[in-house]
């Protein structure tokens, strides 16, 4: 799993404010200073958007998870503002509960995990009006400032001074807000990484992996078409059916799921329940049924 890191520049503007105050700016300098503040503001706000997308939903077969977390960063640098903010808002703030699909032809552990934030739709639509207020705001910055720059002009010079603070004041929780969501999001990544780390991860991991296979989903499918009206089902007769339609699969059991028998197979699932019923000449007879939930 690729680990996330947060690289969020933090000017102190507070402190470059008050040292404004120390010695009187010239009015040209102070002009281009803010300028450079707000551009900078800007540019965080870009980054901590392509950070939390670029981390906020991890997918794929486990030996390549790293490759594809990596593309998926990579693709998300090409990105305008105005993607990034629809993206965040579909993929972040979008009250969807829709799972992600995964292949449908699982031949190796698969491993899925989004970060969402659950606000309030109404909520979510002013978040949507202040991300786009602060898209229309930096291209005015960035496209449109030249007509505010009149060094010539002391009256102009003033109003540009006070356009650039009342802007900064209006993209500042903009900030803050994607500040926060990226250090609960570094602290969810954080504990998830604890717990892929984990003994119990790696179990469930194995055990999920064993259940999903296709040995394991053919055996559920011939006890509930040969079963009794009980549920049992002969093992060895399940076997040879199974022997049949996935021969190479059956021959590989050890291998790849280290079981030697499809009875110790079929218990280390944790999906049966196995009955070996006594037979009159002092032998046994396997049967399994689908545990019930």
């Amino acid at each position: 799993m690729v680990p996330l890191q947060v690289k969020c520049l933090t000017t102190d503007h507070s402190l470059m404010d008050r040292e404004q105050h120390i010695t009187p700016p010239n009015p040209k300098d102070e002009v281009l200073r803010k300028i450079g503040r707000n551009l900078l503001i800007f540019q965080q706000i870009e980054g901590l958007l392509k950070m939390i997308l670029g981390n906020s939903k991890v997918q794929g077969y486990a030996r390549t998870l790293a490759l594809h977390q990596e593309q998926r960063i990579d693709r998300m640098q090409k990105d305008m503002m105005g993607q990034l903010i629809q993206r965040y808002f579909d993929e972040i703030l979008s009250s969807s509960d829709e799972e992600p699909q995964g292949p449908g032809d699982l031949r190796e552990p698969w491993l899925s995990s989004s970060f969402k934030i659950t606000i309030d739709a109404a909520v979510a639509e002013n978040q949507l009006e202040a991300f786009e207020m602060m898209r229309e705001e930096r291209n005015r910055l960035v496209h449109h400032f030249l007509p505010y720059w009149q060094p010539d002009s002391p009256e102009n010079l003033i109003q540009a001074s006070d356009y650039l603070d009342k802007q900064r004041e209006k993209i500042l929780p903009i900030w803050e807000h994607l500040k926060v969501v990226a250090e609960t999001m570094q602290q969810a990544r954080q504990e998830l990484a604890g717990y892929v780390a984990s003994n119990e991860f790696g179990q469930q991991l194995e055990l999920l992996w064993l259940q999903q296979s296709p040995l394991i989903q053919l055996f559920c499918d011939i006890a509930m078409q040969i079963g009794r009206s009980d549920g049992w089902a002969c093992l060895a007769h399940a076997g040879k059916l199974v022997h049949m339609q996935l021969a190479d699969d059956a021959a590989q059991m050890n291998a790849t799921y280290g079981h030697h028998s499809f009875k110790k197979m079929l218990i280390a699932s944790n999906l049966f329940e196995i009955w070996d019923k006594a037979l009159p000449d002092g032998g046994s007879r396997t049967f399994y049924r689908i545990r019930k939930s």
